[in-house]
């Protein structure tokens, strides 16, 4: 096996098996929360790279002979990054901040081969929700599938989440969690695709 993804997202294996993308998946282990503690001061855009960067790399440290894929998603409201609700209250309450406003979401994807980066991507998503009423956005939360929780913003735009944007400004790979066309791109490059 020349690839490892560096996540257990099922989004994300579900993208690259579509693709018919030879690979195996692992855990990679890094505490994203502590993380995202330590460089609670510098910008969105480059926590979310470096999380992605530390996904490959801590697992290209056990398998140095494969290209791992390390990738990470932020949302970004006007310069606050929110983490993954941990319940449906929290889900509720952030539901209820994005109501109505537009929200950055940043998608790095990275590959490290023999412990160094030697592929980055990053793209930057404008979702705009609609305005709702406390009441539909309650709704929804309580219908909410547990594993919904493990998706930051608490929805899937490939899903019902879509229902809940007016304008949607990005790559939809991106969006659901992986960029997925200049990753195959440089798999192509790199004799890796076929």
């Amino acid at each position: 096996m020349n690839l490892i993804l560096a996540s257990n997202s099922k989004t994300r294996i579900k993208l690259l098996k579509a693709a018919k993308i030879q690979f195996e998946t692992t855990s990679h282990g890094v505490d994203e929360d502590e993380v995202k503690l330590s460089l609670s001061d510098q910008d969105p855009v480059d926590i979310i790279e470096k999380l992605a960067e530390l996904k490959a790399l801590k697992v290209s440290n056990k398998h140095p002979e494969v290209f791992v894929i390390g990738s990470d998603q932020g949302l970004d409201l006007e310069g606050r990054l929110f983490n993954k609700a941990l319940d449906k209250k929290e889900a509720l309450e952030q539901l209820k901040t994005l109501n109505g406003k537009t929200h950055r979401l940043i998608t790095s994807t990275i590959v490290a081969h023999n412990n160094n980066i030697v592929w980055r991507h990053y793209d930057i998503a404008e979702l705009t929700m609609r305005d709702m009423s406390d009441e539909m956005i309650e709704d929804y939360v309580n219908q909410l599938k547990p594993e919904m929780l493990d998706v930051v913003g608490c929805y899937a735009i490939e899903e019902e989440g879509i229902k809940l944007f007016n304008s949607v400004k990005g790559d939809i790979f991106s969006i659901q969690g992986i960029s997925i066309t200049p990753l195959l791109n440089f798999l192509w490059n790199n004799k890796l695709l076929f």
